[in-house]
Parts: C-alpha cells; sequence; structure tokens
C-alpha cells in the first residue's frame, strides 16, 4: 500500500500531460515483459553492440537474427524515443492543432513509420548488392544499441519527468546521451561495413551518406533547434 502511495504521489505532483507519465510507466512495464520473454536480454544487449569489436563472429553468432528480439528492440525502441521526443518538444508548430495525447500518438507513429521505412530501404540495399550477411550483422548491431541507448535515454525521461517536472537542465544530459548513439551508430556500421561488404569503398560511402548521414543530420538540426 505505501509504495502504491508512493507511486500516486510521483504521478500527481507535477502538472504535466498524463500521456507523458502514463507512457514512461507503460515503458517500465513493457521492459520487464521482455525480461521475462528474454531472460538473457541483456548479454543478447551487450554482444551485439560490441559485433563492431569483436575479433571472432562466433562471439555473438547464437544471438544473431533473433526474430523476438528484435521484434522487442523494435517496440520497446520506438516507444522510448517517443517518449524522450514528446516530454522534450511539446510544442512543436505542426502539432499545435492537436490535444496532447493526439500528438504524442502521431509523434509515435512518425517514428514507427521511419524505423520500417530504414529497414525496407537496408533490406532492399544489401539484397540487390548480395550483402545478406553484412546486412543483418548491422541490424542487429543497430538493434542492440538502440536497446541500450533507449534504457539510458527513458531512465532520464522518467528521472527528469517524476522528480523534476520537466523544469531542470537534465535534458541537457539526455541531448549528450543522444549524440554518443548517433556517434557510435554511425561508427560501428562504417566498421562493420568496411570488414564485411565485399565492394569498393565508394560504395559503403555512398550507403553512409545516403542512409546514415543524411537522417542524423536531419535528426539533429529538428532536434536541436527545437530543444
Amino acid at each position: 500500500m505505501k509504495r502504491i502511495n508512493i507511486i500516486g504521489e510521483l504521478i500527481l505532483k507535477y502538472d504535466i500531460p498524463s500521456v507523458i507519465k502514463f507512457s514512461l510507466l507503460i515503458a517500465l512495464l513493457l521492459i520487464a515483459f521482455i525480461y521475462v520473454l528474454i531472460p538473457n536480454w541483456f548479454n543478447y544487449i551487450k554482444l551485439l553492440v560490441l559485433i563492431p569489436l569483436q575479433k571472432f563472429q562466433w562471439q555473438s553468432e547464437k544471438y544473431n537474427e533473433n526474430s523476438v528480439f528484435r521484434l522487442s528492440s523494435f517496440f520497446s525502441s520506438t516507444f522510448i524515443f517517443s517518449i524522450a521526443i514528446f516530454s522534450y518538444l511539446p510544442d512543436l508548430k505542426w502539432l499545435e492543432n492537436y490535444s496532447k495525447t493526439t500528438n504524442f500518438f502521431i509523434i509515435y507513429g512518425c517514428i514507427i513509420g521511419l524505423f520500417i521505412l530504414k529497414l525496407i530501404i537496408d533490406y532492399l540495399y544489401f539484397y540487390l548488392h548480395k550483402a545478406k550477411k553484412t546486412m543483418h550483422l548491422a541490424i542487429d548491431y543497430q538493434y542492440g544499441l538502440n536497446q541500450l541507448f533507449a534504457m539510458i535515454i527513458g531512465s532520464i525521461t522518467l528521472i527528469d519527468v517524476f522528480f523534476f517536472g520537466l523544469t531542470s537542465d537534465v535534458y541537457l544530459l539526455a541531448k549528450a546521451v543522444l549524440s554518443i548513439y548517433l556517434f557510435l551508430r554511425f561508427i560501428g556500421t562504417t566498421i562493420i561495413l568496411t570488414n564485411n561488404f565485399g565492394y569498393p569503398i565508394v560504395t559503403v560511402i555512398v550507403y553512409l551518406c545516403t542512409f546514415e548521414i543524411a537522417p542524423i543530420v536531419v535528426f539533429m538540426e529538428l532536434l536541436f533547434d527545437n530543444i
């Protein structure tokens, strides 16, 4: 009963849109559910994030191409990143005519759409180049990294919402973590491609500029100009 009262006090403590508070609580339940579904979940994440640094592929081979892990990564990452973006960008001009709850689901839908679009483009690109193994390595690495940093950014947002009411400078830490995430994603993907992609370096550069650098630049421009 005491724990329930504490949770209730935290929920009611600040005048923040309820959709943010309840979404964060749902995210915690989602993480708990995934952990039950995948008991060695954190080991999955660790080994997949270390793919670019692994000298031998067998070190993470049994964790590659796991559909349950990828689905859990997709839903947890998109959901938590959407919560963070909505928390720190509540007054986007193109959403000003909608309610807070509608705004959240619009952002969530956009994030899901972008994730799916990127996945489709990757599949098409690597299948055209007959590099299925490289594609799966890159996807596993990125999905492992997505989950790791989703949990970190989600934890920062959780603390900021329930303990500071989004009135502190904690968002600066979230920005720094996001920058590290984008940097590691780019560097790790580059290493995987250069080590496993049997095409000239120009092809690797074209892929990185088109499918990694360009989206990162656009995303950072939108995010940092609005925060």
